[in-house]
């Protein structure tokens, strides 16, 4: 952690030596904020893309503050409330023909009441993680950076990124877990241009992934039972009140098609394929390989973008994504000489989903900074989650509508003022759960299980806002301040609010 901390500040250094010009500052800060970009995100993914998401850059230097409660939330999982501090640098440098970008943050937070869950990064892991019905408050602190180089010439595009991610999360009363998890990845692409403005090539990526999970206990009164979970209120009996330590060792690597016109105007379309597949290792017992992951996931998005040059601006696109996670676990014979023996392996877990969706924005510019747009996007999902002895599943689909507002206004004596609304609502239809019956000691995670479902099976609605100021300071520099909310409301189970402030130094 302490070469992290090195890292960021010299991150920090770096960015706060790169300056941009004063008659593109403003622009460039609309574009990021309200730039067709964004309809074609997964295109920039491609570092070599990357350098023609804006015509112009700047670096920002600052800190925020994020927090979210929940009301009534049935799943403990994930707790109830969170909160954190972010400090940060970010750039997007042109220089001639030459693109840079970077960027690095340290973040301070803590999520309260979290129960049946002691490993970081579940979303990444499940279904297996480490568990107990006791719980608690959870400290992280997560240390970030990344920097990226592209640039063209003739013909010829390219592109490179780098990124590192460290987060440690612990907790000072028992259960004590202690959990280090590092995401190295590495990024690469190449375009050819094929007519006119129009790039098409390939994008490589592979992402190096690690974590430890060690859990401790001081009490002298013994300790509490901990789980190894399969999935779906699911354990792992066996082993059920042993090993207190686990070591996940994963790799993710992608591969991407793009078609992109480097001047923002006209049709792209990119398709994306990714693979991640993991271990689970009980560290105890002899690094025993407990269970094995893998995923699958394709993505494909096209559509069309006007540009930003004209009065009226506006663009177009549909997605769609299939993913297919699937988990094996090892059955072991008895010990010989503290070694167990694998004597088979059966795929006891699936989850499949397919979603679709459609994003149109149009809008109306006047000058190089005022912007007004509306968006609307559409979408549907469908998911499968199985487990197969003792058979549970659950199956949840919806449908969704978001739409959005956005307004970016210059107004005068160096100041700029932006606004944005947005709201959305989700109907599940068809949705189902079905699990097996467990132990009482496993009562709680059955519970947390339903929670889930019954969240994500009832249908919703969501409302938010944000606003924001920016001030130029002697022609060349600005400090912004922004501050956000989001209020999400499940029918007929939990409420959830989210709130941000942001502070920047611009230059």
């Amino acid at each position: 952690m302490r070469d992290a901390r090195l890292t960021v500040t010299s991150m920090l250094l770096l960015c706060a030596a790169i300056a941009g010009a004063q008659d593109t500052l403003m622009h460039a800060v609309a574009e990021e904020c309200a730039g067709l970009w964004q309809i074609a995100s997964p295109a920039y993914l491609n570092p070599a893309v990357n350098q023609w998401r804006m015509d112009a850059g700047y670096t920002s230097v600052g800190g925020g503050y994020a927090s979210r409660s929940d009301r009534r939330n049935p799943d403990p999982r994930g707790g109830d409330a969170d909160h954190a501090w972010t400090l940060g640098a970010e750039t997007y440098t042109k220089h001639r023909s030459s693109t840079l970008w970077g960027n690095a943050s340290y973040t301070n937070g803590k999520t309260l009441s979290v129960v049946w869950n002691e490993t970081a990064d579940a979303p990444l892991l499940y279904p297996y993680l480490m568990a107990d019905s006791i719980g608690g408050d959870l400290t992280r602190e997560v240390y970030s950076f990344a920097g990226g180089y592209a640039d063209h010439r003739g013909r010829w595009a390219w592109g490179a990124e780098i990124a590192y991610t460290a987060l440690l999360q612990y907790r000072d009363t028992d259960p004590r877990p202690k959990n280090v998890t590092g995401r190295f990845s590495l990024s690469a692409g190449a375009l050819y241009r094929i007519a006119g403005p129009y790039y098409a090539g390939l994008g490589v990526s592979v992402l190096k992934y690690k974590q430890n999970n060690d859990i401790d206990f001081k009490s002298e009164m013994g300790v509490d039972k901990i789980f190894h979970l399969t999935g779906l209120g699911t354990h792992y009996n066996r082993f059920a009140g042993d090993c207190l330590s686990t070591y996940y060792d994963g790799l993710r690597w992608d591969a991407d098609l793009s078609l992109y016109p480097s001047d923002g105007r006209g049709v792209f379309a990119v398709c994306r394929f990714s693979r991640f597949t993991f271990d689970n290792i009980l560290s105890d017992l002899n690094k025993l390989p407990l269970a094995s992951v893998w995923e699958n996931n394709f993505e494909a998005r096209a559509g069309w973008l006007s540009g930003m040059e004209g009065r009226h601006f506006g663009g177009a696109s549909a997605e769609v994504k299939v993913s297919r996670r699937h988990g094996t676990e090892n059955i072991f014979g008895d010990a010989a000489s503290g070694i167990y023996p694998i004597i088979a392996s059966n795929e006891m877990f699936a989850d499949n989903g397919v979603s679709v969706s459609a994003t149109g924005r149009w809008g109306i510019r006047s000058g190089s900074v005022n912007r007004l747009w509306v968006e609307l996007t559409p979408a549907w999902g469908h998911n499968t989650t199985a487990y197969v002895e003792p058979y549970s599943y659950r199956v949840l689909a919806a449908a969704s509508l978001t739409a959005s507002a956005c307004g970016i206004l210059s107004a005068g004596h160096g100041w700029m003022l932006s606004a944005i609304l947005t709201a959305g609502t989700t109907h599940p239809y068809d949705c189902d759960l079905s699990l097996a019956a467990g132990d009482a000691e496993m009562a709680g995670l059955e519970a947390a299980e339903r929670g889930a479902y019954a969240v994500a099976s009832a249908r919703s609605t969501s409302l938010g806002a944000s606003v924001g100021a920016l001030r130029t300071i002697a022609g060349r520099y600005a400090v912004s301040i922004g501050a956000g909310w989001a209020h999400r409301h499940h029918h007929g189970s939990m409420s959830r609010d989210n709130i941000d402030i942001k502070i920047s130094f611009i230059f």
